[in-house]
This record gives structure tokens, C-alpha cells and sequence, in this order.
């Protein structure tokens, strides 16, 4: 027996022991570990196929309006069927692509196993949040909402918006696109449009203006102009309503002239013709009666201031 020093342990030792390391493992093995790539791949194909599924639903509603808009493409412009299918049209296009993409969204982060749930929660508090930094944005989408359940204005019609008149392309949520005659795009907000004409609603009338001379009689002159008026309503009664050409006078005392008009009621949008063709009758049968159109003229009175010395 041998002896042991005081403060020391023998340690018995197994010559069969052997130190093994574990095996190392590779990336693609570790995120196995994670997400089996059974899993992963399942739900990539399922991603995948929810945004197909999407872009062909979007694809289908876009060509199903397009159909419908073409039934009404032979009617005139400013046709209140035209003008509510165009609009509606619009309307469903914007409409199905926000509701499309979110639910594909949110149908993607399931998948993706994200709490939908407490995403949703968070992004109603945080749209409560931005509400009140965005209060014009919010503004516009519901005045935009509400303009297009009115029944107030359409795709095509012609309209004066403040200082600015056009035809509206394109009625959204959000914005009004109205083209300018120069070819100008405006983009307005809905929330803006609080007044506003609308020159594609019911009827039109053709006013033109006449400066007669002072130094003329005006009796057969507006003989002329009635002629002139009574002539053109007979040429046109596709567009005529059913009111008579009315020329009225004397509207105005001016600087140079005395001043009497035209009224014809006319269909919607076809006012503007309507008045240069009757300006240009006007101006051929002027000048056949040896009318003379006034321009603005000036007297001068001189006087002479005699120095008595």
C-alpha cells in the first residue's frame, strides 16, 4: 500500500477514455434545424400563389370594366349613361386593387408566421396616430368618397373648378384629374372641390355678344341678329332645346358700343360651337347689311387758353 500524501487525491485514469468532439454542422443544416426546408418551401409556394392569384383577380376586374365601359363608347361624351359607367369604372379599378393587395399582404404575413392579429392592432393605433398628422389626406379621401356617391360630377365632364376650367379625366379616392384646353393635367383634391361648376349637366346655353354702335340705329340690327339666329336653329335642331333663340337687348351701355345678345339653349358641350358659328353668321351678314361693328374710340376736346396781358 503506498502512501498518500496529506492534501492530494490520486485520480484513477481509464486508459480506454477518449475525448470526442461534436460533429461541426453546415449552414444549410442549421437553418434545417430552424425551418425544416420542407416547411420553407411550402410556404414560399403558397406566397407565390397568392400574389398570382392576386394579380389575376385584378387582371379580370380590369378587363370585365373595360368590356363594360366599351358598350358605352359609342355614345356622345358628355351622356349621363356614359359618364356614370366611366365613372363607376374608375371607381371599381382603384377600388379592387387596395382591397386585393392588402388581404394578399396579410395573407402573406400569416404564412410568414407573423401575428397578424397584433399587427393590426398596432397599425390601428398607429393610424389613429398619423390620422391626426394627415388630417388633409383623410380630408380628401373622404370628401373624394363622398363626391363620387353624390352623383355630382364624372368622368368627361366639363367643368370650372376657381379660375380653372377643363374636362375631368379621372375621378379616385383621392384626386381629380381635370385636363386643361392647353392639354395641362391638374390634379385636385377631393377636399377642395367645395365649389364648383359643372357645365355637362342638363343644358347649355350659347351666349354671344354684340357691341352695336352708337351712331346706328339698333332696330334693324337686331332684325339681323334674329335672322341670323332663326336661321341657325333650323339648321341644327339635333342639339336645340326647347326654348326659341332669344336675342336680347340692350344689355349694356359700354365705352364704345351698345351692347346686345344671343341666347340659344343648346345640349351640354355643344355651347362652344354653337357660338362660333353663330358669331361667324353674324360677321357675314354684318357685312352684307354694311353693318359696322364698333371698335373703342376717343374724343378729344382741345382747348385754347388765350394770356391777356
Amino acid at each position: 500500500m503506498g502512501l498518500m500524501m496529506p492534501g492530494f487525491q490520486t485520480v484513477p485514469t481509464d486508459s480506454t477514455t477518449t475525448s470526442m468532439s461534436e460533429p461541426t454542422r453546415t449552414f444549410w443544416e442549421y437553418v434545417d434545424s430552424i425551418v425544416p426546408w420542407e416547411t420553407a418551401l411550402v410556404a414560399l409556394l403558397k406566397i407565390g400563389a397568392i400574389l398570382i392569384l392576386a394579380w389575376i383577380i385584378i387582371r379580370v376586374v380590369d378587363r370585365a370594366i373595360r368590356i363594360w365601359n366599351n358598350r358605352f363608347a359609342d355614345l356622345p361624351t358628355f351622356d349621363p349613361g356614359r359618364q356614370r359607367a366611366m365613372t363607376i369604372g374608375t371607381l371599381l379599378t382603384s377600388s379592387t386593387k387596395y382591397v386585393v393587395w392588402v388581404l394578399a399582404v396579410i395573407m402573406i404575413l400569416d404564412e410568414m408566421q407573423i401575428d397578424v392579429g397584433a399587427l393590426i392592432a398596432t397599425a390601428g393605433i398607429a393610424g389613429i396616430a398619423l390620422g391626426f398628422g394627415a388630417q388633409s389626406l383623410v380630408k380628401d379621401m373622404i370628401s373624394g368618397v363622398l363626391l363620387l356617391f353624390d352623383d355630382t360630377i364624372h368622368v368627361g365632364n366639363s367643368v370650372r373648378i376657381g379660375d380653372e376650367a377643363g374636362v375631368v379625366e379621372d375621378i379616385g379616392v383621392r384626386v381629380i384629374r381635370v385636363r386643361r384646353l392647353s392639354g395641362e393635367l391638374l390634379m385636385i383634391p377631393a377636399g377642395e372641390l367645395r365649389i364648383f361648376g359643372n357645365k355637362s349637366v342638363g343644358f347649355m346655353r350659347a351666349v354671344v355678344e354684340v357691341g352695336l354702335s352708337y351712331a346706328q340705329d339698333t332696330e334693324p340690327i337686331l332684325s339681323v341678329m334674329n335672322d341670323v339666329a332663326q336661321h341657325w336653329a333650323k339648321e341644327h335642331p339635333e342639339i336645340m332645346m326647347d326654348e326659341e333663340p332669344i336675342v336680347q337687348a340692350i344689355t349694356e351701355f359700354a365705352d364704345s358700343s351698345v351692347n346686345a345678345r344671343i341666347v340659344i339653349k343648346v345640349l351640354p358641350g355643344e355651347q362652344w360651337e354653337a357660338e362660333r358659328q353663330l358669331r361667324l353668321a353674324l360677321k357675314k351678314a354684318f357685312d352684307d347689311q354694311g353693318i359696322v361693328i364698333p371698335f373703342p374710340q376717343r374724343t378729344l376736346h382741345i382747348e385754347e387758353h388765350k394770356t391777356v396781358i
